[in-house]
């Protein structure tokens, strides 16, 4: 069988990464100032004098923006140069083993959530904590392409640093322009990531009444202007800005829906960042009258079609509810004649331009992976790589590649072997890896932050301080830092989080007590748990029952009294699962329902004439009946029982 060298195929981008890379490990092990004659040697001698001091800028400012400040010092007749130990490792107490475990498993669902903004941040910010790759048993894949990433790392420094942006932009109705523009902050809506941001004049300060919601995919360009800074209004925040489904577009009107006491959390967090509650309404004992703007009817109706709750006003709004749950009432969604398409399953949004990611991205990567090496004999497969970082295989063994390209013919830079199909690299025998922590950068603490807000973690919590204190940037402030974060959609218990992820950072089961939406009565369960994930605004343990014998998800907030418990070779052994979910076929005559909800699972099939063809897992319950009756009559479903289920809904709803 030949040998597959595509991955060493090198762009000027991975060539400067490797420079790079060789740069901060050569100060990695520098116990002394370094001259500027031995970095030219080793590093720039092809270039001039002239042309190696610009590149040497270039790279020094490429390691700064990586949490590295390298400094000048004055030498015996020339410079010298050192890393400014203060302003890049981490100083103090920082987390120990367990407790960077803990927490990479905890927010390693998130660093891969396309609606959450600061994804790419928050897994290198991982890396760098943990020192380490795998970690989970469930390996997730990053569906966005290298354009986007190069996009949103932009966007993102912008919006840390305060910097203005100049980018290009194209709107709903297809019109493109270019602004400059001051990002204030960003939220998540349906996987999408969109920001709020203002025009920004000359003189740094923002024009009045400019301030617009940008959506990450209809960027096209992005150019960070460090020299034109700015400041977040104090009286700003993020949550003033966050839409509902039904809120995308102008403002036709106010709603008021009457909201039952028995809401599930979207309906309660919708309810909590947007409208107003009517006080002594004649609907109390029913439940609460919430009042909120809306900008398109029909979203507003199946909306509350959709979530359970009752339109009271205005009157086009309760005839639109109305017709839908009658329209969805009026037809047999069944049809027995739907079947898969041969093509592969794609995300629901148009792909960019493939490619591989910038030298700043890869250098990140490079250097969060080159810190892991510590011990002789360590191993790093690509297959771990591919894991942590969320890139394909052939990424992962291309970034080992890199390595030995930027490890230098020294011994003095990263002495490392790679296996016969560079799918492998460790530490050379009787070497050492003297790499020490670099600090976070602030875009990173900030996706730290900014996922511990939404897992319940507060910033007084003990875990915050101490990251913010030990691996943060010195003088790291968060005073403005809340202001441009949404409000946690899942509020969740931060203590049974941390328990279930304790355990899968442990490899211990766990037992505790569970309360079924269905049943309402708690019973007590016992399982292997696999992975946290957020879907929903829940929160949610993938776990095996070993009672059950089958794949269970649990939802975090029908969780009490966890305790861990050794496993033992028996409950690992025969995990294999005869109680799964039926995957269902759902034809959308309306593809813009499909934008309306988050759909769990869902995989797209096919977009033709008649509709989007996709795939979903039905687990038998309610909720997937609920949100199709919302589509008022334009789905078809290739499964009886729920085609029967939809009907159902919509009757009792009319």
């Amino acid at each position: 069988m030949s040998r597959d060298d595509s991955h060493l195929k090198m762009t000027k981008d991975d060539l400067r990464a490797a420079r790079v890379l060789t740069l901060a490990v050569k100060f990695f092990g520098s116990s002394k100032p370094v001259s500027s004659s031995s970095i030219y040697n080793d590093l720039y001698s092809d270039l001039d004098i002239p042309s190696f001091n610009r590149q040497f800028l270039r790279d020094r400012d490429l390691l700064a923006s990586l949490g590295m400040q390298i400094r000048s010092i004055e030498g015996n007749g020339e410079t010298l140069w050192q890393v400014d130990e203060q302003a890049s490792y981490v100083q103090g107490e920082g987390l120990g083993s367990d407790d960077a475990h803990i927490l990479y498993v905890l927010c390693y669902d998130m660093s891969f959530d396309q609606s959450f903004p600061y994804r790419d941040e928050l897994r290198l910010a991982l890396a760098k904590i943990s020192r380490m790759y795998g970690g989970s048993s469930i390996a997730l894949r990053d569906t966005s392409s290298a354009a986007e990433h190069k996009l949103l790392s932009a966007l993102v420094s912008c919006m840390s640093m305060h910097h203005a942006a100049r980018v290009n932009y194209v709107d709903a109705n297809g019109r493109a322009s270019e602004r400059v523009i001051a990002l204030l902050g960003s939220f998540g809506l349906r996987d999408k990531t969109y920001f709020v941001a203002s025009r920004i004049a000359k003189d740094g300060s923002l024009v009045p009444d400019s301030v617009r919601i940008y959506r990450l995919d209809r960027f096209t360009k992005v150019t960070e202007l460090p020299s034109l800074s700015y400041q977040v209004p104090l009286d700003f925040s993020v949550s003033d800005y966050e839409r509902l489904p039904f809120q995308i577009g102008d403002n036709c009107g106010t709603a008021r829906f009457l909201v039952p006491d028995q809401a599930n959390k979207q309906v309660r967090h919708a309810v909590a960042i947007q409208g107003s509650i009517e006080k002594n309404s004649a609907q109390d004992d029913q439940g609460t009258v919430w009042e909120v703007p809306y900008s398109n009817v029909q979203a507003a109706a199946s909306w509350a079609v959709g979530l359970g709750v009752v339109p009271l006003a205005p009157a086009d709004l309760v005839q639109t509810y109305h017709r839908t749950l009658a329209a969805t009432a009026a037809v047999d969604a069944y049809d027995g004649s739907l079947s898969e398409n041969t093509l592969e399953p794609r995300v629901t949004s148009p792909r960019k331009s493939a490619g591989r990611t910038g030298s700043i991205a890869v250098t990140r990567q490079l250097v969060a992976l080159a810190s892991s090496l510590t011990r002789e004999g360590e191993v790093i497969t690509a297959q771990d790589i591919a894991t942590s970082l969320g890139v394909d295989y052939d990424a992962a063994r291309h970034l080992i590649a890199l390595v030995s390209l930027g490890s230098g013919e020294s011994i003095d830079y990263l002495p490392v072997i790679l296996s016969d199909n560079d799918d492998e690299v460790s530490l050379m025998e009787g070497a050492h890896m003297s790499a020490r922590r670099v600090r976070l950068t602030r875009s990173e603490t900030i996706a730290l932050v900014a996922a511990l807000e939404e897992l319940g973690v507060k910033q007084e919590d003990a875990l915050v301080k101490t990251l913010v204190n030990s691996y943060a940037t010195p003088l790291f402030s968060l005073d403005d830092i809340k202001r441009s974060l949404e409000t946690p959609s899942s509020v969740s218990d931060g203590k049974v989080l941390r328990q279930c992820s304790q355990a899968i950072a442990q490899n211990k089961g766990l037992t505790f007590s569970y309360v079924p939406i269905t049943e309402g009565r708690a019973s007590r369960r016992r399982v292997v748990p696999h992975l946290l994930r957020r879907s929903d605004d829940c929160w949610y343990l993938d776990a095996f029952d070993l009672v059950r014998r089958a794949d269970r998800c649990f939802r975090i907030d029908r969780m009490s009294y966890l305790e861990s418990f050794d496993l033992t070779p028996q409950d690992t052994q025969n995990r294999t699962s005869t109680d799964v979910p039926t995957n269902v076929l759902v034809l959308f005559g309306d593809p813009s329902y499909i934008d309306l909800f988050y759909w769990e699972g869902m995989q797209v099939l096919e977009t033709s004439e008649r509709g989007c063809l996709v795939r979903m897992p039905y687990y038998g319950g309610s909720w997937l009946a609920q949100h199709l009756a919302a589509c008022a009559g334009t789905v078809r479903v290739n499964n009886r029982q729920l085609a029967d289920k939809v009907r159902q809904v919509a009757m009792q709803e009319g």
